[in-house]
């Protein structure tokens, strides 16, 4: 049974133009599965990323703008009210010199770190102390950093910091490169630590750690499959382990990954595949973090741009954006595996999904 002290809420990103919703938030009923949608926010164009800050009741997206003819960046901070479940937008601010698709944030609520693909840009923006995303810091240019050959280009895709957050990984789609950043507060700037170099093509794309902080898991984006890493915490690096396929070996046709998970209990790893249109569910060995396909399920919808596991782990929410819709899973708490409930919620090109739980 749910907690009657806690509130779920599920907030998503989607592709919109201005005039259009992009940003919605749901209640999420934890004994049947169900969402409710509660608020619509338009104005933005594509925020296609959220990060939620349920601690300090904030919500902050990134949105695109026009620039000289090109694509620039802005990140918009919301004040979350929990108990009507609605949004108050408290800001917008200027972010990096082009469009972005990732943004994270440390702990402690004091920066976010933006991604952009198109312009292989990592940035550092400040949170201030009313939890309004604050000036851009410092951007990073990683062609400027690390050697590109000439058949390649810089696409920046996601930022994550490490379980002792100490360290940011960078994912390089286009470099095929993990780049590890460390923020310099003194400097209020991000300082360069190192680089993971991946196998050429594989296209790394979003990471998440294993709870027990001794792996990483990357997915990879061009070549269907996630890399298994071991995190040195000492040196602030990843080692390779291991590449596994996200896709059956009867499958011939064409296909990208987009999203990665671990789950609470650290004994299943997902993925998810667009073209396959499915996820992958993974049995984690226990001695060696190495990963095992247990199961391929087809996610009921087009393009699984996003997925995530629910607080709780009983339930798994797939986004899908050709599908125009949001598909509901429970989560078996033995092996990990996944079965469609039949539930489903249309929305417009879901491409993110961010839940939280707050107290009532």
């Amino acid at each position: 049974m749910a907690n009657p002290s806690q509130r779920t809420l599920l907030f998503t990103g989607a592709y919109a133009e201005d005039n259009q919703s992009g940003v919605c938030v749901y209640e999420f009923n934890e004994d049947s599965g169900e969402l409710k949608l509660l608020d619509e926010v338009s104005g933005i164009k594509n925020p296609t990323f959220l990060n939620v800050d349920p601690d300090n009741g904030r919500l902050y997206a990134i949105g695109e703008i026009a620039d000289q003819g090109g694509k620039a960046a802005e990140v918009i901070s919301f004040e979350i009210d929990p108990v009507a479940g609605k949004l108050t937008e408290m800001n917008r601010t200027r972010s990096v010199s082009s469009s972005t698709c990732h943004i994270q944030r440390d702990e402690s609520s004091k920066y976010l770190i933006v991604s952009s693909y198109h312009g292989g840009l990592v940035g550092l923006h400040s949170i201030d102390e009313n939890g309004q995303a604050g000036k851009l810091l410092d951007e990073k240019k990683h062609a400027d950093l690390v050697t590109v050959r000439e058949d390649q280009q810089s696409r920046a895709h996601s930022a994550f910091y490490s379980p002792d957050g100490r360290y940011v990984f960078v994912q390089d789609l286009g470099l095929d490169k993990i780049l590890a950043y460390t923020v310099n507060e003194n400097k209020q700037e991000l300082s360069f630590h190192g680089e993971t170099q991946l196998d050429a093509g594989v296209g790394p794309r979003h990471l998440a750690f294993h709870p027990s902080g001794a792996y990483a898991y990357v997915i990879n984006e061009l070549n269907s499959s996630v890399t298994v890493l071991r995190y040195d915490q000492e040196a602030g690096r990843l080692e390779v382990l291991e590449t596994v396929s996200t896709l059956p070996a009867d499958f011939g046709g064409e296909s990208y990954c987009a999203e990665i998970a671990v789950s609470a209990d650290g004994k299943t790893v997902y993925g998810s595949n667009r073209g396959h249109d499915s996820i992958v569910v993974f049995n984690v060995h226990e001695d060696t973090g190495r990963l095992s396909p247990v199961q391929y399920i087809s996610t009921e919808g087009g393009h699984p741009r996003h997925f995530t596991l629910m607080p709780g782990g009983k339930y798994l929410i797939v986004a899908n954006r050709d599908g125009n819709n949001l598909v509901l899973f429970n989560v078996n708490p033995e092996d990990g595996k996944l079965d469609f409930t039949g539930y489903t919620v249309s929305q417009s090109k879901p491409v993110c999904v961010k839940p939280a739980v707050f107290q009532r």
